[in-house]
């Protein structure tokens, strides 16, 4: 082999050595930044997760004290309902229970419900006070809890949603990492190798796997962003 030859192949051996270094400088740094985005996704996922389950527990927690107040609120309209009807039959005037119950017992919002009640003429009236067309139904706390119960719930929901978003984002950044950990497998390979060939074909395979890593990493939701 002449001296030209032998300068023409260390040439390209030397320039398939700085592209397949290049290579590695590239799957690195991709490969960091995103295993760092992969563990601030992987955060967002557990702190989603996190804010899902208190919403959740705050939700029933509201539906259970609402229950609650609706059993109370039902058992004082039954008793005024009754003691109303009593003291009309007997016809006696005495209306100290009734009073007691309805002014002493029960909740200004319950008392204006019960209040609508006995107003509405009685070919209309429902049968409990607790229905959507009375206006001081909304104003019950067992109505107000379920709102807010209803409100948490929607709040999970959306906790929810945000969790598998983040987790599906986490999963495309650890796709980008295998892409990128086979680039620094097999462009490291084509610093030992010494056929030319299988250099190149190494190189090509790398260049692909780079590319294919890129892509997925460019795609994935939040994967540029600062912070």
């Amino acid at each position: 082999m002449d001296e030209s030859s032998t300068e023409g192949t260390r040439w390209s051996q030397g320039n398939l050595a700085i592209a397949a270094a290049i290579l590695l400088g590239f799957a690195a740094v991709f490969t960091a930044w995103s295993a760092y985005r992969e563990s601030l996704t992987s955060d967002l996922v557990l702190k989603n997760y996190s804010e899902q389950q208190a919403a959740t527990a705050l939700a029933n927690d509201a539906f259970i004290r609402s229950g609650q107040e609706r059993q109370q609120e039902l058992t004082l309209f039954v008793d005024a309902a009754v003691e109303a009807n009593n003291a009309a039959s007997r016809g006696d005037g005495n209306t100290d229970v009734f009073t007691y119950l309805t002014k002493g017992i029960m909740s200004k919002e319950l008392f204006a419900a019960f209040a609508w009640w006995q107003q509405e003429p009685q070919e209309t009236t429902p049968a409990t006070p607790f229905v959507s067309q009375n206006p001081a139904f909304a104003k019950l706390p067992s109505q107000v809890l379920q709102v807010k119960g209803k409100a948490k719930e929607k709040q999970a929901e959306i906790s929810r949603v945000a969790a598998e978003k983040a987790d599906a984002s986490s999963d495309r950044f650890d796709l980008a990492n295998v892409f990128f950990a086979v680039v620094l497998f097999v462009a490291g390979l084509t610093t030992i190798v010494q056929r030319q060939s299988i250099q190149i074909g190494f190189l090509a395979l790398s260049t692909v796997g780079l590319l294919a890593g890129f892509v997925v990493l460019a795609t994935t939701s939040g994967a540029f962003a600062v912070g």
